[in-house]
């Protein structure tokens, strides 16, 4: 993987504009990385949810909430993930007219090699344990106080 280009913006943008610069660098990785894999960000996010669930199982409306997604949007992410044998749909134990999904073997280890890739590029950072987490800790704190507060409208 090659180095990522500087992004240089004009002005100062206070820390909105610094997490969008954040975002801009951290989506050329991920794309990077997870689309090595075959699959798109999308598609891996909802992989890691279900991995990362009891029984790797989980209920399609649980993954949209933790990811704040549509349930049309999961649909599509879902059959797509179905086709190429990642997950499967099985009816819910609990109540048959909905379902749960499951991830399969292959999706589970695919799951598994895409965080491992990643974690191996955070290593390749040089960033050591006490900065580490330092900057979780500020990163946390700061999706934390954008998340309490609602956007406003442009309009």
């Amino acid at each position: 993987m090659t180095a990522l280009p500087s992004i240089t913006l004009p002005g100062t943008d206070g820390l909105l504009g610094h997490v969008v610069r954040l975002n801009i660098a951290v989506d050329r990785v991920l794309n990077d990385i997870v689309g090595a894999a075959g699959i798109s960000v999308a598609d891996y996010l909802v992989l890691g949810v279900v991995r990362r669930s009891p029984d790797h199982r989980s209920a399609p409306t649980a993954i949209c909430e933790v990811l704040g997604r549509t349930t049309g949007g999961m649909s599509l992410t879902l059959d797509r993930l179905e086709r190429a044998g990642l997950v499967r749909r099985l009816p819910d134990p609990a109540d048959r007219r909905r379902v749960v999904v499951e991830a399969t073997d292959e999706g589970v280890a695919l799951a598994v090699k895409v965080n491992t890739s990643l974690h191996d590029w955070e290593d390749s950072l040089g960033v050591g344990e006490r900065e580490h987490d330092e900057l979780a800790a500020a990163l946390g704190r700061l999706t934390e106080l954008i998340s309490r507060i609602p956007a406003v409208d442009a309009a």
